[in-house]
C-alpha cells in the first residue's frame, strides 16, 4: 500500500509539472525568467504528420504492455544515449493506479538528450499529439512551441526565441570563450530587463580557483547585439554536504 500511495503522489507531482509548465509559456515572467512571446498565427493549418511526423503518435500499446510488465515503469535510455520518460496523467476522479488506458487523460514523453535540450510532448486518450514544447538545460524555454487540436490540426505556435538576435547558440559559444560549456555547466535565463530597457540573457557560472577558492560570475549580454552589458564577480555560493 506505501509503495502505491508513493506511486500515486508521484503521478500527482508530474501532473502538477506538466500543468505549471504549460501555464508558463503564456504568461510574463520576471526579469529573471523569460518574456513573453507572441502567438503566431498559423495562416495555413497544417496536419500533425505534415508538421511534426517524427513526433505525431504516441504508441500507447506498447506502453500499455510495458505497464503491465512492470507497474514501476518510468522511462528507458535510447539508442543514441538520450533518456526516455514516459508518463501519463490520469483523468479527474479516475485512481491513478493500476494503469488503465481508459482512464489516462494524457500521455507524456519528456526526452532529455545528452547535449542539455529537453523535449516535452503531450499526448491525446488516443495517442494523437496534444503539445510540442522543448528547453535547454531543464527550465530555458526554447524554439517553437505547438499546440493542436484532437483532430491533428496544429492550431498555434509560440516563437520562445523571438526578440533574441543574439541566440542561444551564440551565448552557448561566448560560454565556451569564457572556459564555461553551458550544456553540461551553469545557468541561461532570459528576459525584459527593465533597468536596460531591453531583453537581455543574463549567464552565471561557477570558476573553481587555486587553493580551493570558488568564485561566481555573473554577465548581462544584449538580447540582440550579445553586448556584454554588466559583468560580475561573486562569492561563490557554498556547496550543501548531502
Amino acid at each position: 500500500m506505501g509503495a502505491v500511495m508513493g506511486k500515486v503522489i508521484k503521478v500527482i507531482q508530474i501532473n502538477l509539472m506538466l500543468w505549471l509548465l504549460v501555464l508558463a509559456c503564456s504568461c510574463r515572467q520576471t526579469k529573471s525568467g523569460q518574456v513573453k512571446q507572441e502567438d503566431i498565427p498559423n495562416k495555413k493549418i497544417k496536419t500533425v504528420q505534415e508538421k511534426e511526423p517524427q513526433k505525431s503518435k504516441f504508441d500507447v500499446d506498447n506502453y500499455e504492455k510495458r505497464m503491465i510488465a512492470n507497474p514501476d515503469y518510468e522511462g528507458r535510455t535510447l539508442e543514441d544515449g538520450s533518456y526516455l520518460s514516459e508518463y501519463y496523467i490520469p483523468k479527474s476522479n479516475v485512481d491513478a493506479e493500476p494503469f488503465t488506458r481508459k482512464a489516462a487523460e494524457l500521455f507524456v514523453e519528456r526526452i532529455e538528450h545528452k547535449d542539455g535540450f529537453n523535449e516535452l510532448i503531450s499526448y491525446y486518450n488516443n495517442g494523437d499529439i496534444h503539445e510540442y514544447n522543448k528547453f535547454f538545460s531543464i527550465e530555458l524555454e526554447v524554439g517553437i512551441w505547438k499546440y493542436y487540436d484532437e483532430k491533428g490540426n496544429l492550431t498555434k505556435t509560440v516563437d520562445k526565441d523571438l526578440g533574441y538576435k543574439f541566440t542561444l547558440s551564440d551565448v552557448i559559444t561566448f560560454g565556451k570563450k569564457n572556459d564555461v560549456d553551458f550544456h553540461q555547466d551553469g545557468n541561461l535565463q532570459r528576459g525584459f530587463s527593465d533597468r536596460f530597457k531591453k531583453n537581455v540573457w543574463i549567464v552565471t557560472w561557477i570558476e573553481d580557483l587555486p587553493a580551493g577558492d570558488r568564485v561566481q560570475h555573473v554577465c548581462i549580454l544584449d538580447g540582440n547585439s550579445g553586448d556584454v552589458l554588466e559583468r560580475q564577480k561573486r562569492p561563490a555560493p557554498i556547496r550543501k554536504v548531502s
